[in-house]
């Protein structure tokens, strides 16, 4: 183990004190870019001000946090006294963006959120609850919360806003919104979703375009996905419980420990039950000090020590034919000069007198048996994996022979050379991978995705899959374990009219400051500039030259500045009715119980979206409520009857109810039956190969890489890392969480002793993009030449800036050949750190 490889105890997490921030709830006021205090004058119409229910917590401190509730939130959540006068408790689900599917017991006391609980009543394999559930208190009670619609009064971005009604507001919303389809067209509103997607009817009701960005979190899906035809997200093609028959568990650009930590279980069974696991991760992270071997790579050279593992395995033929032979299409024929696959009819194109399209017909193979070129179907068997043809003339050579020559540089030790792991280790992991049981493969969504290049790495890991047949069978697999990847139902769907369609743009959202994507109008569910755009100081420009943006959120977050319109919504915690949500997922099926009446002038989202809908003349199209579409959902879903499970089933199982026949973790691609044209895997991607990634190809990062110049200017690799402690941009506003999840930027204590910097000490990182100022914490768990902080940290919480202004938005070349477009290279940044 490297000597940076061990951790300074007791030096990661450091209290913050208490009252940084104040504010105060008026009829206008500012706040400052750094988040700190709102001014201006006081609305005597408005009942109770935030200033108000401040003075009034701090007396209530001591019940309150006995009654386990957060201190500081005024009249509406006093002291509790020792003996409730009124308690219940409540069964409910946590929020999607979680991603832990946790089903939660809630105790309200005279009306008050008191405490979250695990579920209780459910299969205790399933009982749990991490800091992000329990803290979701001081995320109803935060001073962070948007308490009434507000329109912007100063410039954009400058944080002035005056309190306005909710008629004026939707109002305001409808004449926008209306201003932008006369003047550009329909196609002219975006939507823009970061939080739980509640709003899912409006973009078809609106006609305009929306997505939960693809800029982030499908960089190696986009690369496995179309082997199998599968998930471009990168799911897990077998439930995680399914990895205690594993014996070996290859991990890479994931720290699950943090950002799973609901599936920490079947990590840890896997590991009681011999398995063992493999961490490539460049820090020594929470997973690598839990796994049977780490090894620390170079920063976003994965797909190296793939590729130098799957030469392992061709050069001593560790392969399975059988499967090759019968499940792939490593037989397949090419024209040796051309890569193009030979199939047995005319090539793909339109007839020109009848004008309809032409079928190519099927993929060919050598028959051994015969001697000659036939259909695939018709030698299964017998078809040959490796040589070269003469087929009509053409010179043809098998899928298999040309992924033989096209990996001949890519050696163990080249891999060495590349990614920093030794030709040696490379070479173990490749043999145990093939030869040692059922093996499996994770990827994640949170380290070496967020490069110029992560498809290589999915691409290059459905390389070893089909080399190996590590699919289909208990223990064997690929993809990513976040929220479990076990079963679900599908719902009954609540159809609109066919004349209600999203709008579809040419362009990705993330790409709108560079090119004109038409777009005029954002509607912002939560903190999505923060979240789904880099490079933030050219990312303002483009949101300056917007004509009206939207905000429906929480919290006072960084898009919240921006925005034209704030419409304040309630937590999951918060309804009008009793049921909203009903939603099948980690073999479960699980209802939303209202715990509390909404907060301060917030509404639930189900509620916004239909005042928007009615506004603009569309909302008899809705249900009438939440509730209305939840037993929709439930009493249209064939999957549901079969089972038995009914509304006052799950009510009567406290919000819960596992499904039938899950007792056997779910896998997929049991017949090997993939989702592709042939139903085979499909290795060979032949429409990449203009772009030369018909197969994994190495290619550097485009800025994090060894030997680029910049780094002597910029020598640091900056990383934005997934944490226990909130996902993405959500679970920010807890002061409990604040205490010892503050952002700071991490440093291996040899960078900050080269640069004069102390654990604590305020500094800058910057680059030629922009720079943002915060605390410096040691720590030797962190990679020399690289700093990192936690994702889509919001600005407020750290002196100075935002961490999105240095960050990378480069877009590769070859992206309109990906799935969904090259991903967004956050990681893929080079700093430098200094002092402040």
């Amino acid at each position: 183990m490297h000597e940076w490889g061990s951790l300074i105890s007791g030096r990661f997490f450091r209290a913050v004190a208490n009252g940084r921030r104040r504010a105060v709830r008026g009829r206008c006021f500012r706040r400052d870019n750094r988040g700190g205090e709102m001014t201006g004058t006081q609305s005597a119409s408005r009942g109770l001000t935030r200033r108000d229910f401040l003075k009034v917590g701090v007396a209530g401190a001591t019940g309150l946090a006995a009654a386990g509730s957060m201190t500081g939130c005024g009249a509406w959540l006093g002291a509790a006294t020792q003996q409730a006068a009124d308690e219940k408790t409540v069964y409910t689900l946590h929020q999607f963006m979680c991603t832990g599917r946790c089903s939660l017991k809630c105790t309200v006391r005279d009306g008050r959120l008191a405490m979250i609980q695990p579920n209780d009543t459910v299969d205790p394999y399933y009982r749990h609850v991490c800091v992000k559930g329990i803290s979701e208190i001081q995320h109803v009670y935060s001073d962070e919360r948007l308490q009434s619609p507000m329109r912007r009064v100063g410039a954009r971005g400058e944080g002035s806003f005056e309190v306005i009604s909710w008629d004026e507001a939707i109002k305001t919303v409808g004449d926008e919104l209306r201003k932008a389809w006369d003047k550009y067209g329909k196609q002219s509103v975006y939507m823009s979703a970061s939080n739980e997607p509640r709003f899912s009817f409006l973009p078809a009701l609106l006609g305009c375009a929306t997505g939960v960005e693809p800029g982030i979190d499908r960089g190696t899906g986009n690369g496995s996905a179309p082997a199998i035809g599968g998930d471009v997200f990168g799911g897990g093609t077998n439930e995680t419980r399914d990895w205690v028959n594993t014996k070996t568990l290859v991990i890479s650009g994931t720290n699950l420990l943090e950002s799973s930590m609901m599936q920490s279980n079947t990590f840890l069974d896997a590991k009681k039950a011999g398995c063992e696991i493999i961490v490539l991760d460049p820090h020594f992270s929470t997973t690598a000090g839990k796994a049977s071997k780490w090894i620390p790579v170079i920063p976003g050279t994965d797909a190296a020590f793939y590729l130098g593992m799957v030469s392992y395995i061709l050069d001593n033929k560790l392969y399975n034919e059988a499967y090759m032979r019968e499940h792939t299409s490593f037989p397949f024929l090419m024209d040796e000069a051309t890569g193009k696959l030979l199939r047995t009819g005319a090539a793909w194109g339109t007839d020109e007198k009848t004008g309809e399209p032409v079928d190519p017909g099927d993929f060919m193979v050598w028959d051994g048996a015969k001697g000659a070129a036939v259909p695939y179907a018709e030698a299964v068997a017998t078809a040959a994996l490796e040589g070269s043809f003469d087929v009509d003339g053409k010179k043809a050579i098998t899928v298999l022979e040309s992924l033989k020559r096209n990996q001949r540089p890519y050696t163990c030790e080249w891999a060495e050379g590349v990614c920093g792991a030794s030709a040696e280790t490379i070479a173990e992991v490749a043999r145990k991978y093939a030869t040692g049981g059922p093996a499996y493969l994770a990827f994640g969504q949170g380290g070496s995705d967020k490069y110029s290049n992560p498809d290589i790495i999915g691409h290059a890991g459905m390389v070893l899959v089909s080399l190996t047949g590590n699919i289909g069978k208990p223990g064997c697999g690929i993809g990513h374990g976040i929220g479990g990847g076990g079963y679900s139902v599908t719902l009954g769907e609540w159809e609109l009219p066919e004349q209600f369609k999203p709008a579809e743009l040419d362009i990705r959202s993330d790409r709108f400051p560079d090119r004109d994507g038409g777009v005029h109008v954002v509607i912002s569910l939560g903190n999505t500039f923060q979240q789904y755009w880099a490079n933030m100081n050219k990312t303002r420009e483009w949101i300056d030259s917007l004509d009206f943006i939207v905000h429906i959120g929480m919290y006072y977050e960084d898009t919240v500045k921006y925005a034209d319109i704030v419409l304040p919504v309630c937590s999951k915690f918060e309804d009008t009715v009793e049921h909203s949500i009903v939603r099948s997922d980690y073999n479960h099926v699980n209802l939303q119980t209202k715990c509390i009446d909404p907060l301060f002038e917030s509404k639930p989202d189900f509620d916004v979206m239909r005042l928007i809908a009615e506004e603009m003349g569309v909302g008899e199209y809705l249900p009438k409520t939440a509730e209305e579409l939840v037993r929709y959902q439930i009493e249209h879903s064939e999957d549901l009857a079969e089972q038995g499970i009914t509304l006052a089933e799950l009510e009567k199982n406290h919000g819960s109810m596992k499904m039938a026949d899950v007792d056997e973790p779910r896998r997929a691609y049991t017949d090997l039956k993939f989702e592709t044209p042939t139903t085979r895997m499909e290795p060979y991607y032949e429409a990449w190969k203009p772009c030369e990634q018909a197969w994994p190809n190495w290619e550097e990062n485009n800025e994090a890489y060894v030997g680029n110049p910049l780094a002597e200017k910029y020598p640091l690799q900056f990383t934005q890392t997934r944490t226990r402690f909130s996902n993405h941009s959500h679970f920010k506003a807890a002061k409990w969480v604040q205490q010892f999840a503050k952002p700071t930027l991490e440093l291996n204590p040899v960078d900050m002793a080269s640069r004069g910097i102390a654990d604590g000490d305020l500094v800058e990182a910057f680059n030629d993009r922009g720079s943002f100022k915060c605390v410096a914490r040691a720590n030797n768990a962190v990679r020399p030449g690289s700093c990192r902080t936690w994702e889509a940290g919001w600005s407020k919480y750290i002196e100075e800036g935002n961490t999105q202004n240095v960050t990378n938005d480069h877009v590769n070349p070859r992206d309109e050949y990906l799935p969904t477009g090259a991903p967004i290279p956050y990681n893929d940044t080079l700093v430098e750190v200094k002092k402040a």
